[in-house]
Order: C-alpha cells, then structure tokens, then sequence
C-alpha cells in the first residue's frame, strides 16, 4: 500500500509538474486576456464620452484619445449583440450626460447568436448575466485555463501564426485567400442563424439597444468599419444586402448610420490593416479621427 502511495504521488507530481507550465502559457497568452482593458476600467473606472460596442471589427477599429475623448471599448471578438446589450446596461452607467454609444454593425451581426468563449464575460459582468453559467466552468476557467482545450488551442495558434503555410497567410493573393476563407465562414453562419430563426432574435435586439439608449439619454450611432478591397469584392453590395442591409432598412431605426465599409481612404491601402477586415494601429488612429469629425458635423460632439 505504501509504495503504492508512493507511485501515485510520484505520478501526481509529474503530472503537476508538466501542467503548471501550460497553465501559464495560457494565462498570459493574448486571447485569454483579451478583455483586460474592461478589466482595468472596472477596477478604476471613470466618466467617458463615447462607449463601442460590436465585434473584433469595433475592437480593433476606435482608438479616441488624440481627440481628447474618453472613451470605452466595449467591443469583443466574435460578440454577440446580446452581450452588446448585457455590457452596455453593465458600463453605460459611466456615460457622460448626452454620451455617444457606437453600434458597430458588421457582417456577422444578425447571424451571430453563439458566444464563442463565454470566459471572456466571466470577470467583467455579473455572473447571474452570464448564460450558461456553471461554476466548474467558471473556477477551472479563472485558475486553470490550462484544462480547457479551447482556451490552450487559442494560445498554441497565436504562438504559431507565423509559422502558416504561405497561402494562409493574412495577405497571400493581396489579402484574397483570407477574405475567401472568411467569407465561407460567414455563409455558413448565416445558413445555420436563417434555419435556427436567430436572424429574428437579433433584430429585435438591436431595436432594444436603440430603445434603451433612448431611455437613458445616450446618443446612439450606427457604424461599419472599413475593410480592405479584398475583402468588399467576397462582400459586395448584393451580399451585404442579404446578410445586412435588409434588416436594417426593416427595422427603420431613427439613427444615424455611418457605413465605411468600402472608405476609399482605407480600401486600397494594406498598411491601414492587419488582415483583409481588421484596422491596425496606425490604421485606427486615422479612422478614429474621421469618426470624430463626423459626430461633429453630426452635432453630436
């Protein structure tokens, strides 16, 4: 029995030894800390002029500080409008009187009913808004992210994206191969959202979105990020049309809407752009600017 004791012990801590490792390299690997700029307002939060809300488009796409506005990215990857929402009730408490709240609206917006990696909410909003919540989930996530497949995988992949085979990399073929790839993926998002009645969901989501800013005194607006030419020629007017703007112009919301998705300023110019559909620094510095002067022409600054 003892020396049984002995090898189970032995096993244990190689085991152990072998994981804390992993553990770590997820805990600090970029997707696993992806919201740690909500993290860090939350701990110190403060008045702020303008809120984002949206997808990895709206993460990367606002960055307000050289005009002098404060500002929040409330913006995830792969976000769901309805987390949109469960953020914007949890943080729009911060607005300034008459602050701005931006919808970014994108491709996947009215097809996107699945949250991803629900990990990213788990520090940032209560947990009674988290749905599923399950405490395993939720303590194995926060102190042992190692253990979770998705999590890990995510980590391996930043590590290794330079490591690609040269056709999937972000701009072979001028950026076409990504966009191909992405625009596949979002056909059969679609499909899924359109045979599961999700479309419908999501509509009636943003509609409260407007409502609710109307309520509480936010000034709202609707936007579409840039993308580069690559990518507008997968999503052109008539894909957009059917994955969009028919349910938009449905709903017929009484607010403003900036579309630059096919900004000539950006289309042709890769150095706006980490991939095909993703502004980069220098990229969102500029963007950010022509937003700014567009809510001033609008009135809204």
């Amino acid at each position: 029995m003892g020396r049984l004791f002995i090898k189970l012990t032995i096993v244990a801590t190689i085991v152990l030894l072998l994981f804390l490792p992993v553990n770590n390299f997820v805990k600090h690997s970029y997707d696993y800390n992806i919201n740690h700029e909500m993290l860090a307002f939350k701990k110190d939060p403060y008045p702020v002029d303008i809120i984002n809300l949206g997808a990895s488009h709206s993460m990367y796409g606002y960055y307000f500080k050289p005009t002098g506005l404060s500002h929040l990215d409330l913006a995830l990857p792969s976000q769901t409008i309805e987390y949109d929402f469960k953020l914007l009730k949890e943080y729009g408490k911060y607005l300034k009187p008459g602050g701005i709240v931006i919808v970014s609206i994108s491709q996947i917006t009215f097809a996107n009913s699945e949250t991803k990696n629900i990990g990213n909410y788990y520090k940032v909003l209560d947990r009674t808004e988290i749905e599923p919540f399950r405490l395993m989930d939720y303590y194995s996530y926060l102190y042992l992210p190692g253990t979770n497949s998705g999590s890990f995988n995510s980590a391996l992949s930043d590590k290794l994206k330079n490591f690609k085979w040269n056709s999937h990399q972000p701009w072979a073929n001028n950026g076409k191969n990504y966009s191909g790839r992405k625009y596949e993926r979002v056909e059969a998002q679609y499909r899924e959202a359109v045979e599961s009645n999700n479309i419908e969901r999501n509509v009636k989501q943003l509609r409260e979105i407007v409502d609710y800013c109307s309520e509480k005194g936010y000034r709202v607006i609707l936007t579409m990020e840039p993308v580069h030419q690559s990518y507008q020629e997968y999503f052109n007017e008539e894909v957009m049309n059917r994955l969009v703007f028919q349910y938009l112009e449905a709903l017929n919301l009484d607010v403003p809407f900036l579309n630059y998705m096919r900004d000539q300023r950006f289309a042709d110019n890769k150095d706006y752009f980490i991939d095909a559909d993703h502004l980069n620094r220098e990229g969102r510095k500029m963007f950010s600017w022509i937003v700014y002067k567009d809510l001033k022409e609008l009135g809204y600054l």
